[in-house]
């Protein structure tokens, strides 16, 4: 041991470099993306006339946001409380569809980060003034299926 500083020092750097081993150096993919596929419905081929179908692609992780209280004079974590909407990404809205299954496109921006947490899918069919027709299920977009096409099924509102 001629140099215990010197010794140290290499632990250290070792101990530092070594961490390195799990970042993602891959480069982000492109951020502009789209996504199709058909809406389906159960029980009903032909639409009305008056028919519109709306296709969102939406982010849902802002739907939660942690408010801090105060207690006693310390900052204490809240319950996540609803308080923003999800982040709508992209939309396409169809008018007088004809027949189903229906075709969409929809052309949006989500980063790799937004994919990998995953983007829902919402499809709504609305004729004689309400929504008659929803999903009632998410349907996930992630890094791995983004650009495969996404049927989404709908199902009669109750």
């Amino acid at each position: 041991m001629k140099n215990p500083f010197l010794t140290l020092f290499a632990i250290l750097a070792a101990g530092l470099l070594a961490g390195c081993g799990s970042l993602d150096l891959t480069p982000e993919g492109n951020p502009s993306r789209v996504v199709s596929g058909t809406v389906e419905l159960v029980g009903l081929a032909a639409l009305p006339a008056d028919a519109v179908v709306v296709v969102r692609v939406v982010d849902p992780t802002r739907a939660t946001v942690p408010q801090p209280t105060t207690i006693m004079g310390q900052v204490t974590p809240k319950e996540p409380e609803m308080s923003q909407p999800p982040t709508v990404l992209g939309e396409q809205t169809i008018r007088n569809p004809g027949q189903a299954p229906v075709p969409y496109r929809i052309e949006y921006t989500a980063t790799d980060e937004q994919l990998r947490r995953g983007l829902n899918i919402e499809a709504r069919i609305a004729f004689g003034g309400r929504v008659q027709y929803s999903n009632q299920n998410s349907f996930a977009i992630v890094l791995a299926n983004f650009s495969d096409p996404h049927p989404v099924l709908v199902n009669a509102v109750r």
